[in-house]
């Protein structure tokens, strides 16, 4: 898919006005220029509040918007070997030069080279011995290759000692390393030499005296012990797990050059138990999934969900990384610092899990050009970045909440957290935004070098401008789970929802009926994607129930489970709406309730003589506008989302 990222002669059309982007200014808005000169200046948050609001189309049809990148890698040059080694190679590129023939790269007869070559030595100033002939001709075989000067660096390396265990001594050592060295009990190097020298003996016996083996020294054995590879011994010795954890930082620094190269994507149980905003009752912990720029650390995005870790919500939190954060911002007024964290990212690095190895994601990733770096088993090192935020988080942020678990029962002791619970879902997102923005992109960061995140994000852009998907439709569609149900006259159905649109039965009336349709969807129950074969685009496709425009399909199951829970009707949509709005309540009605006893009062009048939970009745809630007691819940444009909350990408 096509990217943009705010350069020079970036092209868009602002309410069907088309604008040219022209330089930025020195407080860093953005000045554009429309086909009449006329100058236009947005800020870089009314631009991207613009561009998800869909007034700014991107054009693209432009030249210059970027494509897919490419990983290449680049060949060693002088710079990767010593100095001398490499003085030696422009050495004798220098007496090539000077024979060689400039078309044809021949070199002239034994003869004439032995007559030129004093001269050369002369006018290039060698201080060494000049070369003859015949090493001119082998340098010149080198040289031909590659036409490279990295081909005529000697190979000092190869010097040193001669190994003295070789042949039948070498095949003996094997033998004796299989069974009195390489084993998970660990035995000696001295271990290890009394079974060589009596391997040794035992073979010599059987030799005439002309023929017999010398036995090495101790000291040989050693030596060729450290010439073999320490990771493939220490898997035999240790384990290879043990090996991995030694050999962790065997393969050198990790070394990322800006911004948007190298994201770490990891989920994790939040250590804080959630409580219903309606009953006050604790509803468990939730998973935090958390996406983090390896250059600057910058938290490219979060998202708090109560199912555990699937595909969808690796897609939502990547969509949300991508996408500007000027929207989700505004959601929570008491942010006080921007977060300019946006754009495609080069590679992305997740952990093994069943998730991540999804064909939906991977299709996903190799359409947006990012490519996905799994790391080994048992392999946390591989991206120690997210392991050590999440940690960072829990200790600065979630074990300093009411109703928090801790990390471990030690740690918790006594700690009353059922009790002292009293966090929404909602209330926990708009601390953990401003817990980031506020307190970890702005305080120094060791990994990098006294800097804040934020300061490091500033400067990475000035080195990469972050590249946005030129439409964001497109973007909702790629990173949506997929499915291929089954067209019929009634639409298609998805997790018990019903989609119909007249587009959806026009293209029945195309491709047949009983046909299987490409199917994408969202967490946002509200309406799904589907592929038209013919015209080979996706079109939206609305939920056939109204009232599930914005509902999180996350939360409706987990209110299905808890109608199960409380032995209802899990068919029944009307208690599944009750139980729906019991987990996520408007924010500002849970604020205006300060004190927990009001919420477990709330809970115990729901409780019946016996002490158990009664199905809950529709008089036990606000009746909203619109609503008929003898139907099915009704709402009008005027009526306030009780029981819907968008979910915002």
């Amino acid at each position: 898919m096509q990217t943009f990222s705010l350069k020079l002669n970036l092209c868009i059309q602002l309410r069907g006005r088309v604008l040219r982007l022209k330089k930025r200014l020195q407080n860093w808005n953005l000045l554009f220029e429309d086909e009449l000169g006329a100058p236009i200046e947005l800020s870089e948050k009314e631009f991207y509040l613009a561009f998800e609001r869909r007034e700014i189309v991107v054009d693209s049809h432009q030249p210059y918007l970027d494509k897919v990148p490419l990983v290449r890698n680049a060949a060693p040059d002088l710079s990767c070997f010593r100095d001398a080694h490499s003085g030696e190679a422009l050495r004798r590129r220098a007496y090539l030069n000077q024979l060689r023939d400039v078309e044809t790269g021949k070199l002239p007869s034994n003869e004439e080279i032995s007559g030129r070559i004093d001269a050369i030595a002369s006018t290039i100033q060698d201080s060494k011995k000049p070369p003859s002939p015949s090493s001119i001709r082998r340098w010149n075989k080198l040289y031909d290759v590659f036409q490279s000067v990295v081909q005529l660096v000697p190979q000092y390396f190869k010097k040193g000692r001669g190994q003295t265990i070789v042949g039948e001594l070498e095949d003996l050592l094997e033998l004796s390393m299989g069974e009195a060295y390489l084993q998970l009990e660990r035995p000696t190097v001295a271990h290890l030499y009394e079974n060589f020298r009596w391997r040794v003996n035992n073979f010599n016996q059987q030799r005439l005296p002309s023929q017999l083996l010398n036995i090495p020294s101790e000291m040989t054995v050693r030596r060729y012990l450290e010439r073999l590879d320490p990771y493939q011994l220490d898997c035999k010795r240790l384990g290879k797990y043990a090996a991995d954890k030694e050999h962790r930082s065997a393969v050198g620094e990790l070394r990322v050059d800006t911004i948007l190269d190298r994201w770490e994507i990891d989920h994790t149980h939040v250590d804080l138990l959630l409580v219903d905003p309606d009953t006050g009752e604790v509803i468990g912990r939730p998973y935090i999934t958390v996406i983090l720029d390896r250059f600057s650390r910058v938290v490219m995005a979060f998202w708090i969900h109560l199912s555990p870790p699937n595909t969808e919500s690796v897609l939502m939190t990547i969509e949300r990384a991508i996408r500007p954060k000027k929207t989700w911002l505004s959601r929570f007024p008491n942010a006080v610092n921007d977060w300019r964290a946006h754009g495609l990212p080069l590679s992305i690095v997740p952990d093994n899990a069943a998730e991540f190895h999804a064909h939906g994601l991977i299709d996903a990733f190799n359409e947006l050009g990012i490519q996905v770096i799994f790391p080994r088993s048992r392999g946390p090192q591989m991206k120690g970045a997210i392991e050590r935020f999440l940690g960072t988080l829990s200790r600065d942020l979630f074990h300093r909440l009411p109703g928090t678990t801790f990390s471990n029962t030690q740690e918790r002791g006594d700690y009353p957290s059922e009790e002292l619970a009293c966090l929404t879902l909602s209330k926990l997102e708009g601390m953990v935004t401003s817990w980031i923005v506020d307190c970890y992109h702005q305080k120094p960061h060791r990994g990098l070098k006294g800097r804040t995140p934020a300061a490091a994000w500033l400067a990475g852009e000035a080195k990469r401008t972050p590249r946005l998907p030129v439409d964001l439709d497109s973007l909702e569609s790629i990173l949506s789970l997929r499915a291929t149900p089954r067209l019929h006259h009634y639409g298609v159905e998805v997790d018990c929802q019903q989609y119909h649109s007249p587009e959806l039965a026009e293209l029945r009336l195309r491709i047949g009926q009983d046909a299987t349709v490409d199917v994408r969807f969202r967490d946002d129950m509200g309406h799904i994607w589907i592929h038209d074969p013919i015209r080979n685009v996706f079109f939206s496709v609305p939920n056939k129930n109204k009232r599930m425009f914005g509902i999180s399909r996350d939360l409706f199951k987990k209110a299905k489970s808890q109608v199960k829970v409380s032995k209802g009707d899990s068919t029944n949509e009307e208690q599944v709406f009750l139980a729906y709005r019991r987990i996520f309540d408007d924010v500002d009605q849970a604020r205006k309730s300060n004190k927990m006893r009001l919420r477990r009062f709330a809970a115990q009048a729901k409780l019946d003589k016996n002490g158990k939970v009664r199905a809950p009745l529709v008089h036990d809630v606000a009746q909203p506008k619109g609503f008929d007691e003898n139907s099915n819940l009704n709402f009008d444009k005027s009526t306030p989302a009780l029981l819907i909350r968008p979910r915002s990408a």
